[in-house]
C-alpha cells in the first residue's frame, strides 16, 4: 500500500494549470467533441460495421445466403434489409446471431446498439452515433483514473485534452464497433481498482465493500465488451499481487472475490467462445500473415497515431515519408521519455499500473506475432489499453514539466511549445480525417469498392452479377444507386465453419436475363466466369484498373 513518503514524492511533482492552458484545454475538448460527430454518415460503412448492423438486426449471414439466390433479381436495399431493425427479429435473435457466427464478440455493445437502433433507427449515422456518445464518457472516466493515480487535477485535465484530440480515439469514436466502450470500461475498471485498494482512513466497511463491488461490476462490463479485456484483467491481477506484496490479506481476499464475481458473470459468453474456438480462428485468419520488419514498422506507426495521423500507410510516397518519419521519431522520443519520467518521479503504485496496462496487451499480442508471423499486435484497434497507458504517461510529463519550479524558464517555454504542437497535430489530424471517405482503419482496398459503385452507377439500367463473399456485397450495397439491380449468390464469411453444407454449396450458374443496358460481373469465382462464357458471353475489364475486379459482360 502507499506510504507517506511515496505520497510526498508524488505531490512534489503535482502541477497546477496556468490560465492560458486552461482555456487551451477547454478549446481542445470542444474541438475533439465536434470531430467525434462530424460527418458520421460520410465515411465508408465497411465490412466490420455492416456486420455490427447484421448482428444488431438479429439476422445471420446464413439466413442471407439462404434467402438470396441467382433465381431472384434484387436491389441494394434488399441487402440492407438484413442490417436494419424490424419486427421479425428480437433481442434474442441478436444474441443468437453473435453466439453462432461471431463467438469472439461479447454481446454488451450489440445489446446497447440494438436498443439504440430501436430509438434512433438503423441508418449509418445512427449506428455510429452510439459509439460517438459512448466516447464522451471517456472524459469523466479518464479524469477519475488520473486523479486516483496522481491526485492532481492538472494531470487529469491534461489527460482529458490528450484523449479529446487524439486521432486514435476520434477515429474509433466514429466507428459502429465496441472500441470506445472498451476504452471506457478499461479506464473505469482501473480507476475502480485503485479506489478500492486505497480507501480513505475514515472509510467504513460498507463503503469499502461498495468500492470492490464497483470494481467487480466494471470488470464484468469490460469482459462483456471485448475478449481482449482479459489483458486488462491480467494487468490488474499482477498489480494487486505486486502492490499488496502478499502481505495485505484483506486486499487479496477482496480483489479475488471481486474478480471471481466478474468471471462468474462472464462465464456464459466465455463458454460459448471456448466451444467455438475453431470458428474464432477461422474468422480471424486474416491477421496471421506478415513479416517481422513490416510488423516493427506497424508498431511504430501504431504509437504515432495516438497523437498524429494524416492517413499515411504502407503505400506512402517519398514526400509523405519525409513528413511522417521525423514526426514519428519525435513522438516516439516523447513517449519514451514520458515513460522514463513517470518511473523516475512517481511511486511504484502509479507507474506500475500505467506500465502494466501497456505491457500485458502488447506482450499478449506481440509474442504470437513474433513466433508465428502474425500481425494482431500491429492492429491499433486491439491496443486500447496500450493507448490509455501511453497517453496517461504523456499527460503526467507535460503537466509536470510546465509547472516544475526547478526547471528554467526556457525549459518551461519549450514544453509549452510541445503541448501546443501536440494539440495542433491532433487538430490537423482530425480535420483531415473528417473530410475523407476512406481512412486507414477501414483498409485501402475498400476505396476500390467506392470506385466500383461509381462505375456501375454511371450506367442507365445496370445489372451486377456476382458470387463474391457476402462480406464484400453488404458494404457495397450502401453505395449503389436504387437503379442498380443485383443477381447474386454470395459466399459465406463467418458461417462457413459452423455450416459445412453452406460452405460446400455449389450453386447453379445464373441465367442472364435481358432488358438491362449493361451487365457487370463483380469479384467472380473462376467457376462463375466459366459458366457465363459457356452461355455465349464474353468478359472484359470494365475499367483500366483491373484491381477493381469489375468486368463487363457482352454477347458474342
Amino acid at each position: 500500500m502507499e506510504s507517506t513518503k511515496d505520497r510526498d514524492r508524488l505531490n512534489s511533482h503535482n502541477p497546477s494549470l496556468d490560465k492560458w492552458l486552461r482555456f487551451l484545454i477547454i478549446g481542445v475538448l470542444v474541438i475533439g467533441i465536434l470531430f467525434r460527430f462530424a460527418n458520421l454518415d460520410r465515411k465508408f460503412y465497411w465490412i466490420d460495421e455492416t456486420y455490427t448492423s447484421l448482428r444488431v438486426s438479429g439476422y445471420t449471414e446464413a439466413e442471407i445466403i439462404k434467402q438470396i439466390s441467382y433465381q431472384k433479381i434484387i436491389s441494394p436495399s434488399d441487402l440492407q434489409k438484413y442490417q436494419q431493425i424490424n419486427s421479425e427479429k428480437t433481442l434474442r435473435d441478436t444474441l443468437n446471431s453473435l453466439a453462432t457466427e461471431d463467438p469472439q464478440h461479447p454481446p454488451l455493445y450489440y445489446v446497447l446498439a440494438r436498443h439504440w437502433a430501436q430509438w434512433f433507427g438503423s441508418s449509418v449515422a445512427a449506428m455510429r452515433s452510439l459509439a460517438a456518445v459512448i466516447s464522451l464518457l471517456v472524459f469523466p472516466a479518464i479524469y477519475w483514473l488520473a486523479w486516483e493515480l496522481f491526485e492532481s487535477s492538472a494531470v487529469a485535465w491534461m489527460a482529458i485534452a490528450i484523449f479529446a484530440i487524439s486521432p486514435y480515439h476520434i477515429l474509433f469514436a466514429q466507428e459502429a464497433r465496441q472500441y470506445s466502450l472498451w476504452t471506457v470500461t478499461t479506464i473505469l475498471s482501473s480507476a475502480a481498482l485503485l479506489r478500492a485498494m486505497r480507501p480513505d482512513e475514515n472509510q467504513n466497511p460498507l463503503a469499502l465493500v461498495l468500492s470492490w463491488a464497483l470494481y467487480a461490476g466494471t470488470a464484468t462490463l469490460g469482459l462483456y465488451t471485448h475478449l481482449l479485456f482479459v489483458c486488462v484483467a491480467a494487468a490488474h491481477a499482477i498489480y494487486v499481487a505486486i502492490i499488496a506484496n502478499w502481505r495485505d490479506v484483506k486486499t487479496f481476499i477482496a480483489y479475488y472475490a471481486a474478480a471471481l464475481i466478474a468471471l462468474i458473470g462472464f462465464m456464459p459468453s466465455l463458454v460459448n467462445t471456448v466451444e467455438n474456438v475453431n470458428q474464432v480462428r477461422s474468422t480471424t485468419a486474416w491477421a496471421e500473415q506478415t513479416n517481422f520488419l513490416r510488423l516493427v514498422s506497424r508498431w511504430v506507426g501504431s504509437i504515432t497515431i495516438g497523437f498524429f495521423d494524416v492517413g499515411i500507410d504502407g503505400t506512402a510516397n517519398a514526400t509523405e515519408l519525409a513528413l511522417l518519419i521525423p514526426v514519428g521519431i519525435m513522438i516516439l522520443a516523447l513517449v519514451g521519455y514520458a515513460l522514463y519520467f513517470l518511473c523516475r518521479k512517481t511511486p511504484q503504485r502509479v507507474w506500475l499500473m500505467v506500465l502494466l496496462l501497456i505491457a500485458t496487451t502488447a506482450i499478449f499480442l506481440a509474442l504470437p506475432d513474433i513466433l508465428k508471423g502474425g500481425r494482431r499486435s500491429a492492429n491499433p484497434r486491439y491496443l486500447v489499453p496500450c493507448y490509455v497507458g501511453i497517453q496517461l504517461a504523456v499527460a503526467y510529463l507535460l503537466s509536470a514539466k510546465i509547472s516544475n519550479n526547478l526547471d528554467s524558464f526556457k525549459q518551461q517555454k519549450l514544453w509549452r511549445i510541445v503541448i501546443v504542437a501536440l494539440f495542433f497535430a491532433g487538430i490537423i489530424s482530425g480535420g483531415v480525417s473528417s473530410q475523407t471517405d476512406i481512412w486507414w482503419n477501414k483498409g485501402s482496398g475498400w476505396l476500390r469498392a467506392v470506385e466500383v459503385a461509381g462505375a456501375v452507377n454511371q450506367a442507365s439500367n445496370p445489372l451486377m452479377i456476382s458470387d463474391a463473399n457476402i462480406a464484400y456485397m453488404m458494404p457495397l450495397s450502401y453505395y449503389l444507386e436504387p437503379k442498380v439491380k443485383l443477381l447474386i449468390e454470395p459466399r459465406c464469411y463467418t458461417s462457413c465453419y459452423r455450416n459445412r453444407q453452406l460452405a460446400l454449396k455449389k450453386p447453379q450458374p445464373p441465367k442472364i436475363p435481358g432488358g438491362f443496358s449493361e451487365l457487370f460481373l463483380y469479384r467472380p469465382s473462376s467457376s462463375l466466369r466459366s459458366a457465363i462464357q459457356q452461355q455465349n458471353y464474353q468478359i472484359a475489364p470494365a475499367d483500366a484498373n483491373v484491381e477493381l475486379n469489375l468486368w463487363k459482360i457482352t454477347k458474342k
